[in-house]
């Protein structure tokens, strides 16, 4: 049986005139926690991955920061932990996007770091399916543009619930 995500990919598939992709954007120590299934064992990085850590100076972390996934590359376990994180409430994020993997990797690494308003630096949590609806809310119109430009939709499912964060604007 197919899941919410996969049904509502399939519609937007079907509606679009250029191919698109379903990636799944997560919190790596989540996903371990739930790939687990409970155990103390580490969980390995998917080849279906990317660590958006990868190539910054947080790099010694990227098996513990956000990974971003090709749904379609990924296998029957990765997919499963995914549906399960959604399920539960450590949520995942669901993207839909015609940019390449890599490309739209690239393009959410450069969305890591907010400046703040006494010009600091702070990571930007927003491969976290639990506060991106809030970290949408306090953007503005014109930050909301730019900061989605990658993505025709992005959803988020927590405890089994699939809403949309952003549609293509």
């Amino acid at each position: 049986m197919p899941s919410t995500i996969d049904t509502y990919f399939a519609q937007r598939q079907a509606q679009a005139t250029l191919p698109l992709r379903l990636y799944a954007l997560i919190d790596a120590l989540l996903y371990a926690a739930t790939a687990a299934n409970g155990d103390d064992e580490s969980v390995e990085r998917p080849a279906s991955a990317i660590a958006l850590f990868d190539g910054t100076p947080d790099a010694s972390l990227a098996d513990a920061g956000p990974w971003l996934i090709d749904v379609e590359q990924a296998t029957g376990d990765v997919r499963q932990s995914l549906f399960a994180m959604g399920a539960g409430a450590q949520g995942v994020s669901w993207l839909v996007s015609a940019y390449p993997f890599a490309s739209l990797a690239d393009e959410l690494r450069a969305r890591l770091d907010a400046r703040m308003p006494d010009g600091r630096t702070a990571l930007l949590r927003f491969y976290d399916a639990r506060l991106m609806s809030e970290i949408a809310d306090l953007l503005s119109f014109t930050q909301r543009i730019e900061f989605f430009v990658p993505t025709l939709d992005w959803l988020i499912e927590v405890n089994g619930e699939l809403t949309r964060v952003h549609p293509h604007a």
